[in-house]
């Protein structure tokens, strides 16, 4: 115990503890919208949202196998481009061929996207990928409100305007041919701000996804848009009172270790 207190006490240790909360208070995720599963639930495919041709189309005209489900915005500056790029890594890497085994599907979550935004993001995927893959392969759409809430509300996929955009976080969302929905993936995520998923997990996604096989993950979705990053004011409150936790408990640390060494004195000078 003593060298616990010991320990705790130290100055470089209540600095480190204080830059350690400092830093990673930058980047919290303060209020998040959380992702709620639906496992075993089978998703609204009479929803209509428009491709990036300009096409109005259902969703039952677009999942027929196995599909992967990615809720982004195309003008985010936080994670969906690097959630997509890490799709476009992995689909290289897997034994499984999108539009033959199983077909993406990314949805903007923002209602003021336009089909053009859509399009100019699908060229860059499809160039992300470098293979001659079929237009159905992965679809970028966008839609109203309606039916963007309809649709994210069946998947558990919570998320929150703020005014630097969207907050949300980064999830994959696996459904089999009728839309049941059988897994999420929480894709890891990298220092360099990419994401990593990881091959076998996407594999054994799709392969739940072809059978219909609902798989529970206990996951913990932590990847939020920084798009919502307390400044100013709100920032400078935060930093007082997480550096007046971390001196308060040195104190109190630093006065429990004095009363034991003057208990200790005592009982020796008995």
């Amino acid at each position: 115990m003593k060298s616990v207190f010991k320990i705790l006490t130290k100055p470089k240790f209540i600095i480190l503890l204080f830059l350690f909360f400092t830093f990673n208070s930058t980047y919290a995720d303060y209020d998040s919208p959380e992702i709620v599963q639906h496992l075993g639930e089978t998703i609204p495919l009479n929803l209509s949202f428009i491709n990036s041709n300009g096409e109005q189309l259902l969703l039952k005209d677009l999942i027929n196998k196995p599909t992967v489900l990615d809720f982004c915005y195309y003008q985010c500056a936080g994670i969906c481009t690097p959630l997509m790029l890490g799709i476009s890594d992995v689909v290289k890497k897997v034994k499984y061929v999108p539009g033959k085994d199983y077909d993406i599907i990314s949805i903007s979550i923002d209602q003021n996207e336009t089909t053009t935004m859509a399009a100019q993001r699908k060229r860059t995927m499809f160039t992300a990928l470098g293979n001659d893959l079929p237009d159905s392969a992965w679809v970028f759409l966008t839609g109203d409100s309606t039916n963007i809430y309809k649709l994210t509300d069946a998947t558990g996929f919570h998320f929150q305007r703020t005014t630097g955009g969207i907050l949300h976080k980064g999830v994959l969302v696996f459904v089999d041919k009728d839309g049941k929905i059988v897994r999420y993936l929480d894709p890891g995520y990298n220092q360099d701000g990419s994401f990593k998923i990881i091959p076998a997990t996407f594999e054994l996604a799709i392969k739940d996804a072809s059978t219909g096989t609902v798989t529970p993950a206990l996951i913990s979705i932590l990847k939020t848009c920084s798009s919502f990053i307390p400044k100013g004011k709100d920032m400078l409150i935060l930093l007082l009172v997480l550096g007046s936790g971390i001196l308060t408990t040195a104190f109190v640390f630093i006065i429990i270790k004095k009363a034991k060494v003057s208990g200790e004195g005592d009982r020796l000078n008995r």
